[in-house]
């Protein structure tokens, strides 16, 4: 209402803005969603490929980016209101002679609820009226792509339907700036996971030509949300209006979905017959090439596996424009493809094979750490304990975190075993017994405790020490215990899915707290805000979150002062727990009451009031059924969390077991080694530790030289010796 006064071209820019957040918040309503089909065969490397969703237990995939249904991110561009059209035509002023909102195939854009709030700014006289020009449209949209490539996804959906959704835009619907408008609104919003209304932007691109580029990108993001959806075979319904005669790129991407689909369904002769499809032009050649090696292994073809890893692995095998086609991922999935050599090689018990393939992997690979740990395993089994030692020293070096600390470990320990280092082994192994048994212990315990449970995968969600959750062990335990949940692939899924309802809720609370003031500035247009009594940019979700963080330490602090016995301290931090406790309740209440619809019905009118608070009846509608997903999803995390530790627990139970037996060995290794010497000292030979004590050279330092007594002095080779003669 201020902009109208003051002049400006685009009249209710705030209502504008809510309508447009509405459009992209119920365009994807929160629901819960099943485990996305993952890799049925986990093949030699246990990892999915780069551009497919990760089985469970294998690497999990990027976090998904949230759903953009917020408000919060209001569009801040003004929408393109030029004078000018093609060839000569004007926009209509009219909604209803706009695009209708449906595609081919009964899929539905949900524009109709934009349309009628044209329609009530029309009746108010607050509508744009001026038609839209093409060079308005290309700058808008380079603008509108520089705010995707700056992650402001929220903003750029806002704008994007604010044009699409115009009557103006008709006439440039089939143009290549509409064109391409439609398609960064599809893609936009599959990104963020409203999967049904991205399918109906880019389903309308498929038809002209195939070698468009609208056409292509439409094809490739269809084909990107198929791979991350759980429903890859309606995508593939869509892709059916790609004809045979497209390019050899955008048939190969769309036989590496269907084959990725059959693979999931378990039909593994299927998806190799599809991945034989995709072509070196295909951005998942490597992917496809790759996975049919993990299909023939696990078929126990090791030489047509092997083959198709090589094509992979070998660049002088590797099609000439597969690298330049395939992008940063392509080298990701070739040192996947060298893995999967090296454990080939391993299971036929070639180990020279297999180290050379597992040298291949280089140092900047992700992958490093396994293939240095798998290289120190096939060398202790090849009885080559120089090369494993060399190779766990080097992975020593390496200063990132992987998921086989614990059984590289145990190796470590057994591989000095094997060389007689004695002492140094039994230290290992006493280390390993005294960080990991109270671990095992921990997870055994928490994995029977939901509520134990809960607090620590609440504590990791929020950021916070796990060690300030109340588990009831020490504090390093509660750490460790934290570090080795994380990096769980089954629960890493199920706190991403958690993350996008949770801000996909949030997104729901900013809505309705935009709506119902923009109701009220229709209503009062004169009235006065209150201002903010919290933070300001802060909403309550966050003000909830920030104070549960705080409560969590402070219940750290006061586990501290109960073991130092610190009473003063205790009563303090104890009143400061309770005063955090009011504060986090009331946030919660004052969260609830924001999703409470306005009123107890919602009007049925058109006007722009009505339209308001309808939608805000509705978000908050959503809001409430969004609660009981979450609590589905939550009840899913801790399933997920629980089977996690149950893991953990089988698996350090059976390295402590290995590590007292290697303790026992350490013993008799120790015995034996006192009976040689023993042995030897009877026959009249030293051992070899008194030999070397000997040799004076093994006690000068690398800046000195020894020159061994050739039966002569000189006095001038030598200090100190003046007037000994």
């Amino acid at each position: 209402m201020n902009e109208r006064r003051r002049g400006t071209r685009r009249p209710l820019r705030s209502v504008s803005t809510l309508a447009l957040a509405c459009a992209a918040a119920f365009a994807a309503p929160a629901r819960a969603q099943g485990p996305k089909p993952g890799n049925p065969t986990t093949g030699p490397s246990g990892a999915a490929p780069p551009g497919a969703s990760a089985p469970p237990g294998a690497s999990a995939p990027p976090a998904a980016s949230a759903a953009p249904n917020t408000a919060s991110g209001a569009p801040n561009a003004n929408p393109p209101d030029d004078s000018s059209a093609p060839n000569g035509a004007s926009a209509p002023n009219d909604a209803a002679t706009a695009r209708s909102a449906t595609v081919p195939g009964g899929l539905d854009t949900r524009g109709s609820a934009f349309m009628a709030y044209q329609k009530a700014l029309e009746q108010r006289r607050l509508a744009a009226t001026e038609a839209l020009s093409a060079q308005r449209l290309r700058e808008e949209l380079a603008r509108i792509e520089e705010e995707i490539g700056a992650g402001r996804r929220d903003e750029a959906v806002g704008d994007l339907v604010y044009i699409v959704e115009s009557p103006r835009f008709a006439p440039f619907a089939q143009s290549t700036e509409g064109k391409t408008a439609r398609f960064l609104l599809g893609d936009a919003l599959g990104r963020g996971g409203a999967h049904d209304v991205a399918r109906a932007y880019l389903v309308a691109l498929l038809t002209g030509d195939p070698n468009d580029s609208a056409y292509r990108r439409a094809v490739h993001s269809l084909v990107d949300f198929g791979l991350d959806s759980e429903r890859p075979r309606v995508f593939l319904k869509d892709l059916e209006a790609v004809p045979p005669s497209a390019s050899d790129e955008i048939r190969g991407d769309i036989s590496y979905l269907a084959g990725r689909a059959a693979e999931g369904e378990g039909k593994p002769n299927d998806a190799l017959a599809e991945y034989a499809k995709v072509s070196a032009r295909s951005r998942f050649w490597a992917q496809a090439t790759y996975l049919t090696g993990v299909i023939e292994v696990e078929q126990k073809r090791y030489k047509e596996g092997e083959n198709a890893f090589c094509k992979v692995a070998e660049p002088k095998l590797t099609p000439k424009h597969a690298a330049f086609f395939g992008g940063n991922d392509f080298f990701r999935v070739r040192d996947l493809a060298r893995l999967g050599l090296g454990r080939v090689a391993h299971e036929q018990y070639r180990f020279d094979d297999a180290r050379y393939y597992y040298y291949l992997v280089p140092h900047d690979s992700e992958r490093l750490p396994e293939a240095l740990y798998e290289t120190a395993t096939t060398r202790y089994e090849a009885k080559d304990y120089r090369g494993a030692r060399d190779a766990m020293d080097e992975l020593h070096r390496v200063s990132t975190n992987h998921p086989y600390e614990d059984e590289a470990w145990i190796l470590d320990s057994y591989i000095d075993l094997a060389l007689c280092r004695f002492p140094q082994a039994d230290h290992k192994l006493s280390e390993f017994l005294k960080r990991y048994e109270p671990v095992r212990d921990a997870a055994h315990k928490l994995a029977s405790d939901p509520t134990a449970m809960r607090s620590l995968t609440e504590s990791l969600r929020t950021g916070a020490d796990p060690a300030g959750a109340g588990l009831g062990v020490p504090d390093e335990t509660a750490r460790t215990l934290g570090s080795l949940l994380r990096v769980d692939a089954g629960y890493g899924h199920a706190t991403r899915r958690l993350a996008e309802l949770d801000y996909q809720m949030n997104g729901l609370l900013a809505a309705i707290a935009e709506l119902e003031e923009a109701n009220r500035g229709l209503s009062e247009p004169k009235g006065l805000r209150a201002q903010a009594a919290g933070p300001l940019g802060m909403s309550n979700a966050e003000q909830q979150a920030r104070v549960e963080a705080q409560i969590a330490e402070v219940r750290r602090l006061i586990r501290e002062a109960e073991r130092n016995n610190r009473h003063a301290d205790l009563s303090a931090l104890q009143k400061e727990l309770e005063a955090l406790e009011l504060r986090a309740r009331a946030a919660r209440d004052a969260e609830q009451v924001l999703a409470r619809p306005a009123t107890n019905g919602a009007p049925a009118g058109a006007d722009l009031g009505d339209l308001l608070v309808r939608d805000e009846s509705r978000a908050a509608d959503l809001y409430t059924a969004s609660q009981g997903v979450r609590k589905q999803v939550e009840a899913e995390q801790l399933t997920l969390a629980k089977d996690a530790f149950e893991r953990l627990d089988r698996r350090l139970t059976r390295l402590l077991r290995r590590a007292r037996l290697g303790r026992v060995e350490t013993v008799l290794g120790k015995k034996r080694a006192l009976e040689i010497e023993v042995q030897a000292l009877s026959q009249g030979l030293l051992p070899q530790t008194i030999v070397d004590s000997l040799d004076a050279a093994r006690y000068l330092g690398d800046d000195e030289e020894y020159w061994p007594y050739e039966g002569e002095d000189w006095a001038d080779e030598y200090v100190g010796g003046e007037g000994l003669r």
